[in-house]
């Protein structure tokens, strides 16, 4: 496996989910989180955490690299495109099943559900591009 391309790889992933989430949760949902702001911490709480969710981030983009290395045998953009079609639906399912636990509105859940899933198809889209056999 070649470090320096899974290095850059995760990189460019890293980068496009920083911005993905920033525009997703702060800008395009930022009204259903208003709506449920009783559920989250408030705005200046979230910034100390900013450190653990960049890390949970950096670690997300190089595990994301690292299993598409690992489970996929021919690189390239179907590859890829499949991937993060598998990867979206396994983080979507699991972020829509939230709604069984938490008391958010069905929209907020369809549109994590929308976004893990649009978010990992590209993931796996940058993936395959960088990655070609």
């Amino acid at each position: 496996m070649d470090t320096k391309k899974v290095f850059i790889t995760s990189l460019v992933v890293f980068i496009f989910v920083f911005l993905f989430e920033m525009i997703f949760h702060g800008f395009m949902l930022r009204g259903l989180y208003m709506e449920t702001a009783s559920l989250w911490r408030p705005p200046e709480a979230m910034q100390s955490f900013f450190p653990l969710s960049s890390a949970v981030q950096i670690l997300f983009s190089l595990f994301s690299v690292l299993f598409y290395k690992l489970l996929v045998k021919e690189y390239g953009v179907k590859s890829g495109l499949i991937f993060g079609s598998f990867l979206g639906l396994l983080f979507g399912i699991s972020q829509f099943g939230l709604y069984a636990y938490m008391p958010i509105p069905m929209i907020l859940a369809v549109a994590w559900f929308a976004g893990i899933f649009l978010e990992s198809l590209i993931i796996g889209l940058i993936i395959g591009l960088m990655n070609k056999n």
